[in-house]
């Protein structure tokens, strides 16, 4: 491509929303599906990350091949079909729709960094499209059945792929990945963000209810929890751009959820719309993450959000695998969340960490793949020894 076309705000808003209801929706009619036994219902929970976290490496395999623009068509094709399936049949067609799903939320999700360019539309569709998922889900549900109410959001899939057809204009190829992402310290405060993350999406309610709250209060408190994260999702990506100290930015992110997190662990009861609130605005390190990849994502390269999301988000995988596991084993909350609150303080030094040292990618050698004929090099210019 000549060049490359900003895409509009709007755009990357309708493509953001559908990066999440196909998850927060399952949790929310979990209860109610009739197909899924408790073995189903826990690869249910669990299928998301690790569908996410390896589909993610799809998404430069297809740009090389079809382009920008297509690969993003294809996601969203790919969600629609898989969300309007997985609903039509029993366990298996629930347990690969899901998976299908998963998948294409992963590619999208690698190609948005690199489309939004730092935006916080990115960030806040993202956040309202978990808050639909978690609020309107319920209500089709108890109006309808579990089938409507996760199939409806293959509708918003189908919108949003009208809306990018629509979209005007080239994109430049993005760059191949040509050696290793230094993004360690990137990658781990990432895992560890996504953890603490889907950990709040799927275990709140039933925190809430096993220490006595009436499962309707139980409820509402996850939809206050995931609408608490809508003006940090708006505010962090500025914040993220212009603050100075960095570091005091990744602490003050976390201490919303080490406040929520320590008062469902000590007194989950007494307080729950506040615990709730708190490990909402506890969103915004998501916010900040996935603005800090956008905005480090040079040259239009995929490497680094791929790597960072794709390992990432296996990591979370892990962490949710081992606060479950404990959750079984002892049960009870208390050590999970005494487990939380350790990955807490790990996400605030692995984030002082990144802001410390920058996450790069490793500059193109000289020698391009000939599938990247276009890509003009800088002449040579060799370096003078000392006292020529």
């Amino acid at each position: 491509m000549s060049r490359a076309t900003t895409v509009s705000t709007a755009v990357i808003f309708v493509l953001a929303l559908n990066l999440r209801p196909a998850v927060t929706s399952m949790g929310a009619a979990l209860p109610d599906i009739s197909v899924a036994s408790s073995l189903v219902a826990a690869v249910l929970v669990a299928l998301p990350l690790w569908a996410i976290g390896l589909g993610g490496w799809a998404a430069p395999w297809l740009c090389g091949r079809v382009g920008t623009h297509r690969t993003v068509t294809v996601a969203l094709v790919g969600l629609a079909v898989s969300l309007a399936g997985r609903v039509l049949g029993g366990p298996v067609p629930l347990l690969a729709g899901t998976a299908l799903a998963c998948l294409s939320i992963a590619v999208l999700g690698t190609m948005l960094p690199l489309l939004a360019k730092g935006s916080a539309a990115y960030t806040l569709g993202l956040g309202l499209g978990s808050t639909a998922g978690a609020l309107v889900t319920p209500a089709a549900v108890l109006s309808s059945s579990w089938r409507v109410g996760l199939g409806l959001w293959a509708l918003a899939a189908l919108v949003a792929q009208g809306v990018w057809r629509r979209t005007p204009g080239e994109f430049l190829a993005p760059r191949a990945v040509s050696g290793p992402v230094r993004a360690k310290a990137l990658t781990i405060h990432f895992g560890l963000i996504s953890t603490v993350t889907f950990l709040v999406m799927g275990w709140l309610p039933g925190i809430l209810r096993d220490a006595g709250v009436p499962p309707a209060t139980a409820g509402a408190c996850l939809a206050v929890s995931m609408a608490m994260g809508l003006p940090m999702m708006w505010l962090v990506p500025g914040w993220t751009r212009r603050w100075r100290n960095q570091t005091l930015l990744v602490v003050v992110l976390a201490t919303p959820n080490v406040i929520g997190v320590a008062g469902l662990l000590l007194a989950p009861a007494v307080a729950p719309w506040v615990w709730a609130g708190a490990t909402g605005l506890g969103m915004g390190s998501l916010a900040f993450v996935l603005t800090t990849i956008s905005l480090r994502s040079k040259d239009s390269s995929l490497s680094l959000s791929t790597v960072v999301q794709g390992v990432g988000y296996v990591i979370a995988g892990f962490g949710v695998l081992a606060c479950g596991w404990l959750h079984s084993h002892t049960g009870g909350w208390r050590t999970p969340l005494l487990l939380v609150l350790v990955i807490l303080l790990a996400q605030v030094v692995s984030g002082h960490v990144t802001v410390a040292r920058r996450a790069t990618v490793i500059p193109f050698p000289r020698r391009l793949p000939r599938i990247f004929p276009e890509v003009p090099l800088p002449p040579r210019r060799d370096i003078p020894e000392v006292g020529a």
